[in-house]
């Protein structure tokens, strides 16, 4: 009788042991993808910080709403400055390398660089269309060559553009006219 209660004591203390082996553990598990959730939700907040800063620098130096610009990157990236398009576009306004080389651009990743050359780049085609958000946006995504080609010279004539043109226009317009 003795030897029986010493092994259920035993299976006891096992069984204690075991349970708090196993809530050490979930604890150090949870503490460990709290402390991941926490260093995610600081950097997605340094990012979106940063994404901020750039756009209103961008928008002060080169006059451009900053309403436009953040309409222009939910379409292109959805504020992802990794992403990189089929096409080879790279980053927050989705710049093409071409472009990168044009502007001088040496990381198209860099938010403060993709950002600034991005603005200045939608700027230079505002201008050019005399204001034209419409035709601005046109010649961004679909090039102001192809515009041209096409006989386009007037946001009516959108139809003439690329189906992608035809859908990144308006859904431009919607996000900035809000």
């Amino acid at each position: 009788m003795v030897s029986l209660l010493k092994a259920v004591a035993n299976k006891n203390e096992l069984a204690d042991s075991i349970s708090n082996n196993i809530t050490n553990d979930l604890d150090t598990k949870n503490l460990s993808q709290n402390t991941n959730k926490i260093e995610s939700s600081i950097n997605d907040i340094n990012i979106n910080s940063r994404i901020d800063k750039a756009i209103d620098d961008a928008s002060k130096k080169y006059n451009i709403d900053e309403n436009l610009i953040r309409s222009i990157i939910k379409v292109e990236s959805n504020f992802n400055p990794n992403v990189v398009s089929s096409a080879g576009a790279k980053g927050l306004m989705q710049l093409m390398p071409q472009n990168c080389k044009a502007l001088g651009v040496t990381d198209p990743f860099d938010i403060e660089q993709n950002i600034d050359a991005g603005t200045r780049h939608i700027k230079e085609y505002i201008d050019k269309y005399n204001g034209n958000i419409e035709m601005g946006l046109m010649a961004y995504n679909g090039g102001p060559t192809r515009m041209a080609k096409r006989g386009v010279t007037s946001p009516e004539h959108i139809y003439k553009m690329p189906k992608e043109t035809q859908n990144y226009v308006p859904k431009v317009m919607k996000y900035y006219r809000g």
